[in-house]
């Protein structure tokens, strides 16, 4: 009888394909785990951010080169460069959809990148077996929360960074302002802060919620409250400037880069004129009508008013960058407050709950 043979207990065990493509743990492992669980969102994000950039930074240039043709001035009527550029689908127009596109490219990342971050191991019941290895839970955290982290924000700089040279493009050849809010909300890297804030608290209402539908019509929500809110109320960041101006006077200097809140006068019984004397003291409705006779019918003439002053609410664009900078700095603020919510939830965590 021949004797039996077994391979020594120390030999190595044969691995699947999947173990042999997984490594073991570690950094790697968690970067090989995280591109497993992210790479379909990962590689759209790739996708939308490729073709939003490349066609912002096709249509600045093409902005700029007729931006040259009209002599650095803007293009006047009936020019062939105008026609180019008012026409109904042409770069001025599509320039102004993308950039309106892009304020609202940051909810991406956190309805498809942060949401499912923690959601996704909850609703699979994989917390428990995620958690219990070789890795800490707070360890697994930070990692893919630095891992995706990186991602979010490398991929909104390159947006955020074209999308603010084509609001200068667009500025620069027509009549707007960077004040508007379609230029000025796309442009000083509110696009690279904003995804980022948002990415953050995708993963701690993720976190708090633990189911990915709710979790992401909330995200949704909250990201267009947001944004509605800062649109209304961007300009008030800080107290405007006023100064007074004879009526009828030219604009202020710097007036093609401030905003105008208020620079108009009104007549009426028991409204504000904002017409002031020479001491700064406002007339009223009855001392306008004594000073200018008929002043209320159909053919009034206001010449009467040319020694009278209005006093002009506004914003000068010097301070456009420190605007940008006060909501930079919010969005950033959102997004640690939105991680320490995500760490004391995950140091509470029930890993019995799943």
């Amino acid at each position: 009888m021949s004797s039996l043979t077994y391979p020594p207990l120390s030999a190595p065990r044969s691995q699947g394909r999947e173990s042999a493509a997984a490594p073991a743990g570690g950094v790697s492992g968690l970067l090989w785990l995280t591109w497993r669980q992210h790479r379909w969102a990962i590689l759209a994000c790739l996708v939308i951010a490729a073709v939003l950039t490349g066609w912002m930074a096709y249509l600045a240039a093409e902005l700029t080169t007729l931006h040259h043709q009209c002599h650095d001035m803007i293009c006047p009527t009936n020019t062939p460069q105008s026609q180019t550029l008012h026409a109904p689908h042409g770069p001025r127009a599509v320039a102004d959809f993308l950039l309106l596109v892009v304020r609202y490219v940051p909810v991406l990342s956190g309805v498809f990148i942060g949401v499912p971050l923690l959601t996704r191991e909850h609703e699979q019941r994989t917390l428990l077996l995620a958690w219990s290895q070789d890795v800490s839970p707070l360890r697994w955290l930070w990692a893919k929360l630095a891992l995706l982290g990186l991602f979010v924000a490398a991929l909104t700089a390159a947006v955020a960074g074209v999308s603010d040279h084509l609001a200068h493009a667009v500025v620069a050849i027509g009549d707007h302002s960077m004040w508007d809010s379609t230029h000025f909300l796309a442009s000083g890297m509110l696009p690279l802060t904003s995804g980022v804030g948002w990415f953050a608290v995708g993963v701690a209402l993720g976190a708090a919620i633990r189911r990915t539908l709710p979790a992401l019509l909330t995200a949704v929500a909250g990201f267009i409250g947001l944004t509605l809110y800062v649109q209304l109320h961007y300009i008030t960041l800080l107290t405007p400037l006023s100064q007074f101006a004879p009526v009828g006077a030219p604009p202020l200097p710097g007036s093609a880069t401030s905003l105008t809140i208020n620079a108009g006068w009104s007549l009426g019984a028991g409204i504000e004129s904002n017409l002031f004397d020479a001491s700064g003291h406002e007339l009223s409705y009855a001392t306008l009508v004594r000073m200018c006779p008929g002043i209320n019918t159909d053919h009034a003439n206001f010449s009467c008013l040319d020694s009278l002053r209005v006093l002009v609410v506004y914003q000068p664009g010097s301070r456009i960058p420190v605007f940008h900078l006060i909501l930079n700095f919010g969005y950033l603020g959102l997004a640690a407050v939105a991680l320490l919510a995500v760490w004391l939830i995950v140091r509470r965590t029930n890993l019995r709950a799943g």
